[in-house]
């Protein structure tokens, strides 16, 4: 469908850096059904907020450098035993705890794993085309330059 893997195929990596991206209100939202009932939750490492070294690379030279430390929030819990981590940028505690939910939802194979699973695939298409129509949009004003021999 839009390049995420399925759930069979889809790294910790994946998960972890689509459930940073994912619109808060409706990864909360699952976070709350997940842990509905659930008598196996601790929260490992509460939700803190802190800040994040962003490093980029230049593309000519292809050198890496400090572009500015970002605000970050993150977050542990253990879920049917099993450690579920998240993190955001921004100061949105809930969001943190939700991401590292929805991550130990999946890692432990639990009820609500195939719902994350979509979650992040629905995001992931939306953020896709909401990218293309942005360019879609700025094609016109594209300059192309000429090569003179």
């Amino acid at each position: 469908m839009d390049g995420l893997p399925t759930r069979e195929a889809m790294s910790r990596e994946d998960l972890c850096s689509e459930l940073s991206m994912i619109e808060a209100s409706g990864l909360i939202a699952l976070a709350d059904e997940c842990i509905a009932g659930e008598t196996e939750l601790m929260i490992t490492r509460p939700p803190t907020v802190g800040s994040v070294v962003t490093q980029v690379r230049e593309p000519v030279a292809e050198q890496r450098f400090i572009l500015a430390d970002v605000l970050a929030c993150s977050a542990e819990v253990s879920l049917r035993g099993q450690l579920g981590w998240g993190m955001r940028m921004g100061a949105d505690r809930r969001a943190a705890l939700a991401a590292a939910i929805c991550d130990a939802e999946v890692v432990s194979s639990g009820p609500y794993a195939t719902r994350v699973i979509d979650l992040c695939r629905e995001g992931r298409a939306r953020r896709e085309a909401e990218r293309a129509a942005e360019w879609a949009r700025l094609a016109p004003s594209i300059v192309e330059f000429e090569e003179i021999p």
